[in-house]
């Protein structure tokens, strides 16, 4: 499989060659009229083709991974796949900042200008295609490949807006690989470094989860867009998506979804918001407090961040993850006589009846999201007929 990589040329400038793509990062159409007047300094060749460069490699791996979706139905490729689109559109942002022209001039899936990157996508499809576990080894060396050409990229950089996209893009990388690789040893498969030394690769994997998202000085998350994005102190307006910090530091990102939908990003977690675009954001001194206007007219304060949330939730359900057959949703339930804002999980997990005979249950949990509660466990009539360990 071919990569890519940036090189100097002999007359200085950057060409590609040969090599490879948390927390997540996102930009709003209104960022670009929010970029600070502060004069930018001059990018090199090399930077400016490693801008590129890894706009259309995020977007290859989100490419790829929407295919593996469509062909598998395992939510881990839907999940990457949405933080991959937060990462290409990070990189989008840095390319307004400075005056670059996008390569991804309309956004098609599965076509790129770079044709290195053409043949890699269709190899990749193709690899993936093959089985469920050939898609998960295919996910694992996009992520792989990213860290390589990510750490490289770093190397030749002293820009620290730039420095800043790329150490929140590899750290997102580092998450996704000990996601995919937890899924290849599930079904049965093993991952050995292919572009990465194999050390580096077991410590991403000897190492925890990392949460939240690097911030530079003024608490944001994309470099050059004013934090008066978020509004005045102690303003409501309507939420808009874009990144935002929350009491005790934490980074969110609300991003924009087909049919007016949003999807809310938190260390790792994606969670589908049909509440969002009835909510409100209001800044206050350590950060954003964000609001839900219900049905009867009340207007409930999200104070449960989704990484909670669903933590919550799987530990009530006995599961260690949302990935296999699991979805993550913030929305309006109706509670005995009360209406909520709710964190509902659903998903599939595994059980044996009377101890003997293997069944896949569909399980629920709900966690009010003023409060953290859990509010409501659903499974089906015969689960008290089953053995449920923990998985």
């Amino acid at each position: 499989m071919a990569s890519i990589v940036i090189a100097a040329g002999a007359d200085g400038a950057s060409v590609p060659g040969t090599g490879m793509n948390s927390p997540d990062m996102g930009k709003t159409e209104k960022s670009q009229a929010v970029v600070t007047d502060a004069e930018q300094d001059a990018l090199t060749d090399e930077e400016i083709a490693g801008l590129k460069l890894m706009r259309e490699e995020e977007k290859l791996a989100r490419d790829v991974y929407m295919v593996l979706y469509d062909k598998w139905n395992l939510p881990i490729f839907k999940n990457i796949a949405n933080s991959e689109q937060t990462h290409t559109d990070a990189v989008k942002t840095l390319l307004d900042v400075y005056g670059i022209e996008d390569p991804v001039s309309i956004d098609e899936p599965g076509v790129f200008a770079n044709q290195e990157l053409q043949t890699l996508y269709d190899d990749l499809v193709n690899q993936g295609s093959a089985s469920l576990l050939e898609a998960l080894i295919v996910g694992a060396t996009v992520e792989d490949l990213d860290i390589f050409d990510l750490n490289e990229l770093i190397a030749q950089t002293e820009n620290q807006d730039i420095l800043l996209v790329y150490n929140n893009l590899v750290k997102g990388s580092r998450n996704h690989m000990r996601s995919f690789v937890e899924q290849i040893e599930n079904n049965g498969g093993t991952y050995t470094a292919q572009y990465i030394e194999q050390s580096e690769l077991d410590e991403i994997l000897g190492s925890s989860h990392e949460s939240g998202p690097i911030l530079d000085e003024n608490s944001n998350i994309i470099p050059g867009v004013s934090s008066e994005l978020r509004g005045p102190q102690g303003q409501r307006g309507m939420l808009q998506p874009g990144s935002y910090q929350v009491s005790g530091g934490k980074g969110i990102m609300i991003q924009q979804q087909a049919n007016n939908r949003m999807m809310i990003q938190t260390d790792g977690i994606s969670v589908d918001c049909p509440l969002c675009p009835e909510m409100t954001q209001e800044r206050v001194q350590n950060g954003t407090r964000f609001y839900a206007k219900l049905s009867n007219g009340r207007n409930a304060e999200i104070k449960i961040m989704p990484d909670t949330a669903s933590q919550t939730a799987l530990q009530r359900l006995k599961l260690r993850n949302c990935t296999d057959n699991c979805s993550i949703e913030l929305k309006e339930a109706n509670i005995g006589n009360q209406v909520r804002a709710v964190y509902e999980v659903q998903a599939q997990r595994n059980s044996k009846v009377f101890g003997i005979f293997n069944a896949r249950m569909q399980v629920q949990a709900q966690v009010d999201a003023e409060t953290g509660e859990v509010i409501q466990v659903n499974k089906p009539w015969w689960a008290f007929l089953a053995v449920e360990p923990d998985e």
